[in-house]
């Protein structure tokens, strides 16, 4: 699970960093009345073959034998008071998507939400606090929701499997990837928060965060002279301000660390709410019905994992008033649920694991056309990895996934009645194996 950046891990699992009960900031406290700074990184290529329902379409074919990868850069320093009050700063860039080209990142078109520079800053947040009472985090980072997700493991094979950014389920077909409410997620993570985390206490914990609206760093703030949908801090407009921009998030979890016989159990539960920006328009126009302003963001989570001499098995369920990619539902779609079984085994240098979820969702909504509302997503994916040291390994990784929703085409992105609806690809599918390396410092 990827929580923290700073933290170490012995193996190649490494691509997601370990995580604690306590949430500490890193992974080695610096020695009282000392200032470490860092410079961290990753760096991972790997080789691809790629096959799906869409792979050849409209003249056009993939090559199936691709490769992917990406840099991450972790700067930031560590401190500590004589007294015991730590605080810090951490920060993640990574390289941001450009349009294909001859590899010199020119004509980089914003995409995914990101601008059109060559890295894109994804977490940049300081953190202040004590053991004793605990830590507070500020700026651009991971809340409690996310912080705290148990029994989701990531930390096999890339380390991105379908919850990608630059690893295997990049590289695939959108049209074909399947989803799933990832608490650790862009989306979620890549926004301005106050978060507290609690200390430990008899084995609990537990942690809330704040969300004022969902821009980063100087987002929203270039082109604010009056209240426009160009504000950061937009409460409502005419027409709405579309399906993912939240206001006023909030967020608490509350966890559970423990062993006994030597069994670690970690069982977490908690709930986000987030309302969307106002329409004070007439409503939401689909097709050629007017719907109602979209609904809050209402989701509740349950999760959890047991270890036991290097296994472990785990759980998590997502459930409430939300549609896929944490967007926002109209009146009338369906709730969401999203589960999901994970598996991983660590021993020395070798982790394996791997993950079945499904995902029951709103999906795109039909109901102006009168057909079903329903979208299904199930994902596979298990991985390896062996860490030559602990600064470089290899790994391996394999997905499978696939989406459903009757009446929508998810290549041409319509709707059945659309002049370029195709039922066939209603359904896709798409399955990939990849092999690499990557190496941290």
């Amino acid at each position: 699970m990827r929580k923290f950046l700073l933290a170490s891990a012995a193996t190649l699992g490494m691509v997601a960093g370990a995580t604690s009960a306590a949430h500490a900031q890193a992974a080695k406290p610096p020695a009282p009345g000392t200032l470490v700074v860092h410079l961290n990184g990753l760096l991972t290529y790997q080789l691809d073959d790629v096959g799906s329902s869409v792979s050849t379409y409209g003249g056009s074919k993939l090559n199936p034998i691709t490769n992917t990868g990406f840099l991450r850069l972790y700067p930031g320093f560590d401190a500590m008071t004589t007294g015991g009050f730590e605080y810090g700063v951490a920060a993640e860039i990574r390289d941001a998507y450009t349009n294909a080209g001859q590899g010199m990142q020119q004509n980089s078109t914003a995409q995914s939400g990101n601008g059109a520079e060559s890295l894109d800053i994804r977490r940049a947040y300081a953190y202040f606090g004590t053991k004793e009472a605990g830590i507070m985090r500020v700026g651009q980072g991971d809340t409690a929701f996310s912080l705290m997700q148990d029994g989701v493991f990531e930390n096999f094979g890339d380390g991105q499997q379908w919850n990608s950014d630059g690893g295997i389920g990049t590289i695939v077909p959108s049209a074909t990837i399947p989803t799933w409410l990832w608490a650790d997620q862009r989306l979620m993570y890549a926004s301005m928060k106050i978060v507290y985390l609690s200390p430990d206490v008899a084995g609990f914990n537990f942690g809330v965060g704040f969300e004022p609206n969902s821009n980063g760093f100087m987002e929203g703030l270039a082109n604010c002279a009056t209240a426009t949908t160009t504000c950061a801090a937009l409460a409502s407009t005419p027409g709405g301000a579309g399906d993912a921009r939240r206001k006023n998030t909030i967020d608490g979890m509350l966890q559970y660390t423990g062993e006994f016989s030597g069994v670690g159990v970690k069982v977490s539960g908690g709930y986000l709410f987030g309302s969307p920006v106002g329409n004070s328009g007439p409503g939401v126009i689909t097709g050629t019905k007017i719907f109602g302003n979209y609904k809050s963001l209402a989701v509740a989570q349950l999760g959890g994992q047991v270890s036991y001499a290097g296994f472990m098995l785990g759980a998590n369920v997502k459930e409430g008033q939300v549609n896929n990619n944490y967007t926002f539902l109209l009146p009338g779609q369906r709730k969401a649920l999203d589960w999901l079984i994970s598996a991983e085994y660590n021993a020395g240098p070798v982790t394996v694991g791997g993950y079945y979820f499904s995902n029951q969702s709103a999906g795109n909504p039909l109901a102006a056309r009168g057909v079903a509302r329903t979208e299904q997503d199930n994902g596979v994916a298990v991985g390896a990895n062996y860490a030559i040291t602990p600064n470089i390994g290899l790994f391996v990784t394999y997905v499978y996934g696939q989406r459903k929703q009757y009446g929508f085409d998810f290549a041409n992105n319509s709707t059945v009645g659309a002049a370029t609806y195709n039922a066939a690809y209603d359904r896709t599918h798409t399955q990939a194996i990849g092999a690499g390396a990557a190496l941290k410092w």
